[in-house]
């Protein structure tokens, strides 16, 4: 049975980079809530600023409107299944509905299906009372956990060239940044969700594709566990510092949330 007696330290960069002219990304940071969501908007001039600062927006409040943890006790295995499965759903309800949201934007503003403004998301939300965390994601920002100095990927690419490499590299690789989920383009998306366990000391890396087009795994892997360790503010300035370096072609979205047992 897990205590639940796990707090979120929390914090948040973004740069618009050296090569684009408008920032599209958008976060959200609520640690009280263990909130945290990152949205990579897409169509230039037809809005992904908007689309992406939409869908935080929209996310955020559905989970805030809903989110009711149960103070003072310690939920059983059987509490925590169920919790976990209701947060699955209601996050999932929250996707739909910012969905829903920047699809109607682009109707308006008379785009074809398909068409206009869209954003990716990836978010990570705690459980209520709970010792779980739900990751969920559309698209191809990403979320990675640092767990005894092991960097993993939770979320997997919704993208052509991931389609291509889970086809075995048939023919020519396409580009890396055709996305084939996104929030706004469609009537319909459906988020990838799952429930993952909570442990002390666990660091999570939400970030923008302009982070991970650019700078190897490898390396985001020796900052966030260089000796002694950098702060969480230090660290997302030099891993966007890192980005630019390398030409910063892309807007740099990052937040890293690290989990803490409380004090007794």
């Amino acid at each position: 049975m897990h205590s639940a007696l796990i707090d979120m330290i929390a914090v948040g960069q973004t740069d618009v980079g050296r090569v684009r002219s408008r920032n599209e990304d958008s976060f959200h940071l609520d640690p009280a809530r263990g909130l945290a969501v990152i949205c990579d908007g897409m169509g230039g001039h037809a809005g992904g600023d908007i689309a992406s600062r939409t869908a935080v927006e929209v996310v955020a409040a559905v989970i805030a409107a809903q989110d009711r943890a149960e103070e003072g006790r310690t939920p059983s295995q059987a509490e925590e299944e169920r919790a976990a499965a209701d947060a699955a759903s209601m996050v999932r309800s929250a996707v739909v509905a910012a969905n829903r949201r920047i699809n109607a934007l682009n109707r308006q503003r008379g785009f074809a299906e398909g068409r206009g403004m869209g954003t990716t998301l990836v978010g990570l939300w705690r459980v209520p009372g709970t010792d779980r965390v739900i990751v969920f994601h559309a698209g191809d920002s990403r979320l990675y956990r640092l767990r005894g100095g092991e960097l993993r990927l939770l979320t997997r690419d919704h993208s052509l060239y991931q389609v291509w490499l889970d086809n075995g590299r048939r023919g020519q690789a396409p580009h890396r940044n055709i996305i084939v989920r996104a929030l706004g383009t469609g009537e319909q998306v459906e988020p990838e969700i799952a429930v993952h366990d909570l442990q002390p000391d666990d660091l999570y890396l939400l970030c923008s594709d302009g982070l991970t087009g650019i700078v190897p795994e490898g390396v985001i892997q020796r900052i966030l566990t260089q000796q002694p360790p950098l702060t969480g503010e230090d660290a997302c300035a030099r891993l966007i510092a890192l980005a630019n370096g390398a030409g910063g072609p892309d807007n740099i979205t990052l937040i890293l949330a690290r989990f803490v047992r409380l004090p007794p």
